[in-house]
């Protein structure tokens, strides 16, 4: 019998040291040094945000039966789009299987930022501690700052609560924003114009946790598209003024946002991204 207690005391202790490495990889932010190019200084962050009470890779449009009905701008506005990226290569496509220095996370007044963002079990990770004031957590790329773009990845919420948010975001200047929020709650809204008077519409759809979401968004000249597990949901002809981005590293980010006092976690995972501007526009 001593044998198999000293295997289980050993077990034991093993297990706690992995627990307790796995707790310090997402408390410890580590510095780095931008990219050369990429880095604008934090003069233009932006401001945190007031709360407000689609595909994996992108392919061919579906066939669909005589009885199916979708909204006029499907056919006229994405489905040409859709078709025209299929058989391009994406500008950027990450699975996260590798750590991937192009993500960053910034802290506003401070110096040692921006800070590597978290890759874990082949996924960008979104967390916020139970502790932490700053409800609003932020990761970019710098290379996502294209003008006109077909953007398309996986969201899954792990540790959250139904109120928690995960929200995409594109600035076309500093004070004027699109965001597109999917809330765990299977609640959406969809914001634009100047953040301090944001227009917003919202909704429901479908989410059966813990499985992924794939999210769609689609953005040419003032018209921008959102599709939710490939079904159309959202489309604005006036999203934004002109298709312009904002000068800034994190002019495009991902979000997560919640109440104080719990974990919240989330990941975003096989994200592609095509550039409209290299690609002939669709008739």
């Amino acid at each position: 019998m001593r044998p198999a207690k000293t295997l289980f005391f050993f077990g034991v202790m093993i297990l706690t040291l992995l627990a307790c490495g796995m707790e310090s990889d997402l408390s410890t932010a580590t510095p780095i040094n931008p990219p050369p190019g990429t880095w604008t200084g934090p003069t233009g962050v932006i401001p945190r945000q007031q709360r407000t009470a689609t595909l994996p890779p992108v392919f061919l449009p579906p066939t669909r039966s005589a009885a199916a009905t979708f909204p006029a701008w499907v056919a006229d506005f994405s489905d040409p789009i859709l078709t025209t990226v299929n058989d391009q290569r994406p500008v950027i496509q990450d699975e996260f299987i590798n750590v991937d220095k192009g993500w960053f996370y910034f802290i506003p007044d401070d110096p040692k930022g921006p800070y590597y963002a978290h890759i874990q079990n082949k996924a960008l990770l979104l967390i916020l501690p139970s502790e932490n004031e700053k409800r609003d957590y932020w990761v970019y790329n710098p290379r996502l700052l294209r003008r006109n773009f077909v953007l398309s990845f996986e969201l899954k919420f792990l540790e959250s609560q139904p109120r928690d948010t995960v929200r995409f975001q594109f600035d076309q200047t500093a004070d004027q924003s699109v965001a597109f929020d999917l809330s765990k709650g299977q609640t959406w809204n969809l914001h634009w114009g100047y953040p301090t008077d944001w227009q917003s519409i919202a909704g429901t759809y479908s989410y059966f946790p813990p499985e992924r979401l794939t999210i769609l968004v689609i953005a040419r000249d003032e018209e921008c598209a959102f599709y939710i597990n490939e079904t159309p949901f959202i489309y604005l002809d006036d999203c934004r003024t002109e298709a312009v981005v904002r000068s800034s590293p994190w002019a495009v980010t991902f979000h997560i946002m919640a109440d104080p006092g719990h974990i919240t976690a989330a990941t975003i995972d096989n994200l592609k991204f095509w550039d409209l501007d290299k690609i002939p526009k669709s008739p």
